[in-house]
C-alpha cells in the first residue's frame, strides 16, 4: 500500500497509526522504561485514532439505509474494540504523562500498553478484511461510510 492508498481509506490509515502504536510500546517494553515524551506521543496518537474510530462508527451508524446491519456486524464490534483499546492506550500514557511511574511498574504498564495497541491492530485488520471482502478496497471511496460498507 502507498501513501495514497492510506489517505484514500481511513481504516488503512488507523492502521498505519496503530501499527506504529503497536512499534513505539514494543520498544517501551525491550527498553523497560517508557519516558513522558514518549508518553505525550502515545496519548496523542491513540486519542486522534479513537476520534477517527469514533467518527467512522458514528457516520456509519447514522447512515439511515445501512445503519441497522452496521450495528449487528462483526465490524461494528471490531471497532468498538478498537475505541476502546486506543482510549485504554491513551490513559496508560496519561498516567505516566501526569504523574511518572515508579520503575518497578513501567514494564508492567508498557506491556498493558503493548497489548491494548497490538488488540486494537488485530481489530482494525479484520475491519479492513471484512471492507475487502465485501468491496475491493481500489472500489471504495475516501468516505468513512463506503470504507465500513458491511
Amino acid at each position: 500500500m502507498d501513501h495514497s492508498d492510506a489517505t484514500a481509506n481511513p481504516v488503512a490509515q488507523l492502521l498505519v497509526v496503530t501499527r506504529s502504536l503497536v512499534e513505539l510500546t514494543d520498544r517501551a517494553m525491550s527498553d523497560s522504561e517508557l519516558s513522558r515524551a514518549a508518553a505525550d506521543v502515545l496519548v496523542f496518537a491513540a486519542r486522534q485514532a479513537a476520534r477517527l474510530v469514533e467518527d467512522l462508527v458514528s457516520v456509519r451508524s447514522h447512515d439511515s439505509i445501512h445503519a441497522r446491519d452496521f450495528v449487528q456486524s462483526s465490524s461494528s464490534a471490531d471497532l468498538d474494540r478498537a475505541y476502546t483499546d486506543l482510549e485504554c492506550l491513551a490513559e496508560a500514557a496519561g498516567m505516566i504523562r501526569a504523574h511518572g511511574i515508579g520503575s518497578q511498574y513501567r514494564a508492567h504498564l508498557a506491556y498493558l500498553m503493548r497489548y491494548a495497541a497490538e488488540s486494537a491492530c488485530m481489530a482494525l485488520e479484520r475491519v479492513e478484511r471484512s471492507a475487502t471482502r465485501v468491496e475491493p478496497l481500489s472500489g471504495l471511496s475516501s468516505s468513512p461510510a463506503a470504507v465500513l460498507h458491511v
